[in-house]
């Protein structure tokens, strides 16, 4: 390790509590996109941050939650990004915590709260990397740029527009983006890409309120003919119906092919997480991973309709909703998905349900081969003495493509975070040392883009 470097990464372990305590503080303050709870506070305090490091941080307006920008000259001319949001996913169900979401109780060395590992976690490490060079070394080995949005939980919606307005403040030579896991035990694991995502709600209405179940044989039901319609969306063999849905699908290279050889995914220990028995259509190996990150998904993720309390309740529904999200890969526009379910609910009788679209993004992958997806793969091998393992996409979405695709930005998600960190569901947590481990990552990565050749 030189010399240069190692001092930084000593200073990070020197510092530890101190850091440990920012990252605490961000977690106590809530931050909620879907109801603004928060989302200024939060703002301040990044705002508050980036003015202590030097980044004479700006606050845009979006028409939604505010977005927070931030650079810093180094010493070599390379750009370094970082992407991270200061929003965080809804606490429900509030009954299942063991502690107070938003109090952040370390237990056992690891923290408990939301958004302490998607994603403040990865945002505060950007700033307590950057501290450390600076406090060691005086000056960057790079130039960074900062941008922190408030609205990835839901969507992004004002993301995109912002990178149009402003593509000087987003350029760089490679963002590190949010998110990565290091499984205990496992090798890191690098994600080169993420699907794209249409998320959309759909609406079944016959008559304006709810009526006496009596009337069921001759009134319409609203939750019938909601489930009519979405069961023709896909088959009973998980085919989504829809005509032209993979229509321009790109197809999966042999590089990509490849890299699904060295994955780490555990079967077993995924099924233990999920709590199920087995994968749909008890897939594994490498065709279960092909369709995990290659194959596009038709999810509901809630259905809605008459009475679901206490006891029972004899009602016919007289409307019914549903939200459907929809993961896309390379080669299919979120827009054109949206006109084909409208014209696929046409087509089969059901013109009636109407479609509100919440939002949608490309799929997106960097080029393995480029200068700063390589400076990654150093890092992880210098810092862990391993090959790490390198995936071209993730299963889920980010909103790489609204910054990264008009200038074909590489961009890759790296930490150490676990599949077992309950993101999105209630006892979220991170382990300390896991957290320490990301800001040596980022310290690492960015001495590494910086000497690089």
């Amino acid at each position: 390790m030189e010399e240069r470097l190692q001092k930084v990464l000593d200073y990070i372990e020197a510092h530890r509590e101190e850091y440990i305590s920012l990252l605490v503080r961000f977690c106590q303050q809530p931050s909620l996109a879907n109801t603004g709870e928060g989302i200024r506070e939060m703002a301040d305090m990044v705002m508050e941050e980036l003015k202590k490091l030097g980044a004479g941080p700006q606050m845009f307006e979006t028409g939604g939650s505010p977005f927070v920008y931030g650079e810093i000259k180094g010493e070599a001319d390379r750009t370094f990004g970082f992407y991270d949001h200061y929003d965080v996913q809804p606490v429900d169900p509030i009954d299942e915590w063991l502690s107070d979401p938003f109090a952040a109780e370390i237990r056992d060395g690891v923290i408990y709260a939301r958004g302490v590992a998607d994603n403040k976690d990865g945002l505060v490490t950007r700033l307590c990397a950057v501290d450390a060079w600076q406090k060691v070394h005086g000056e960057l080995p790079l130039n960074v740029k900062f941008c922190f949005e408030g609205e990835e939980e839901i969507g992004s919606p004002h993301l995109a527009g912002f990178a149009k307005e402003h593509p000087d403040l987003i350029a760089c030579d490679g963002y590190v983006w949010e998110g990565g896991n290091r499984e205990p035990g496992g090798p890191a694991e690098i994600t080169m890409g993420v699907k794209g995502l249409l998320y959309v709600e759909l609406f079944s209405k016959v008559s304006e309120k709810d009526a006496h179940s009596m009337y069921a044989a001759i009134e319409p039901s609203a939750a019938w003919r909601l489930v009519q319609a979405l069961n023709t969306l896909k088959d009973r063999d998980g085919r989504i119906l829809i005509d032209g849905f993979y229509d321009g699908i790109k197809p999966v290279s042999e590089q990509e092919r490849e890299m699904l050889k060295t994955d780490v995914f555990n079967e077993g220990e995924v099924k233990k997480i999920l709590g199920i028995d087995r994968f749909i259509d008890d897939k594994h190996g490498e065709e279960l991973l092909t369709a995990l990150y290659y194959q596009p998904t038709c999810n509901i993720c809630g259905i809605t309709a008459g009475y679901q309390g206490d006891g029972s309740k004899t009602v016919l529904p007289g409307r019914a909703s549903c939200k459907i999200d929809f993961r896309l890969v390379p080669g299919q526009d979120p827009d054109r998905i949206l006109e084909l379910l409208r014209t696929h609910l046409d087509a089969h009788g059901f013109g009636d349900i109407e479609i509100m679209c919440h939002s949608g993004c490309k799929a997106f992958r960097s080029d393995l081969n480029s200068p700063f997806c390589k400076a990654v793969i150093r890092t992880m091998e210098k810092l862990f003495d391993e090959q790490p393992c390198v995936q071209c996409t993730s299963g889920g979405t980010s909103p790489m493509y609204a910054f990264c695709a008009e200038t074909n930005i590489p961009a890759s998600m790296f930490g150490a975070s676990s599949e077992s960190a309950n993101i999105h569901a209630p006892n979220e947590h991170l382990a300390v040392d896991a957290f320490i481990d990301m800001i040596r990552i980022t310290a690492t990565m960015m001495h590494e883009f910086a000497v690089q050749e």
